[in-house]
């Protein structure tokens, strides 16, 4: 345990990218695993699976803002006067120590990926979508995502969301939308294969893609 405690930090919906990055890189953490146990040398934290287990505690965290997964019905976020439905910005609850873990295990990733190593190996073996040289940057840009400094737009939002409570639609007022769209680019920017779009139609869940 750390004495840090979780940190609330906001989350943009950003639909099957973030899913489709954790999975993979969940496979990516899997391999390098299986090569320390046949005899690989692994730099921390890729070593002992610390990395995957911190990809898969932030990522339960995470998944369910990830689209309208279930019951209960991620809350809606309306611009002021009611229209138009923004992309959602949820709270979200992440171990500190965790996002360090992972940001650690994209520099790691980043070093190995330049030298001969397992490491090197794994990345050039993962294929699929996204490509293994992409990882690197994904593990780099989820941990960025949830490790951004307050501002004071983003203390706004975050106070305004947990007023609110999980699930409740949000109208916001003009203050509070300039806040928004503050934020959502500083978030965005961290997470540059895809701008959010618009949020889906009500209904439908998707799995966590990775395991406990």
């Amino acid at each position: 345990m750390n004495g840090l405690g979780p940190r609330a930090v906001l989350v943009p919906d950003l639909g099957d990218d973030l899913a489709v990055a954790i999975g993979a890189l969940e496979r990516l953490f899997l391999a390098l695993r299986a090569a320390e146990e046949d005899g690989a040398a692994l730099a921390p934290p890729l070593a002992g699976g610390a990395a995957l287990a911190a990809l898969r505690r932030l990522w339960r965290a995470v998944a369910p803002t990830q689209g309208r997964q279930g019951p209960p019905p991620a809350g809606r976020l309306y611009a002021h006067g009611g229209r138009p439905e923004l992309v959602p910005l949820r709270l979200v609850d992440v171990d500190p120590v965790d996002v360090a873990t992972l940001s650690a295990a994209a520099a790691a990733l980043g070093r190995g990926a330049n030298g001969a190593g397992p490491v090197r190996r794994a990345l050039e073996e993962s294929g699929g979508d996204p490509p293994g040289t992409d990882l690197v940057v994904a593990a780099a840009g989820f941990s960025g995502l949830l490790d951004l400094a307050d501002t004071g737009e983003s203390i706004v939002l975050r106070e305004r969301l947990a007023a609110a409570g999980p699930g409740v639609d949000v109208v916001l007022s003009p203050v509070q939308e300039s806040a928004y769209r503050a934020t959502v680019e500083r978030l965005t920017a961290m997470w540059p294969t895809r701008r959010p779009g618009p949020p889906p139609p009500s209904g439908g869940g998707r799995r966590s893609p990775a395991g406990s």
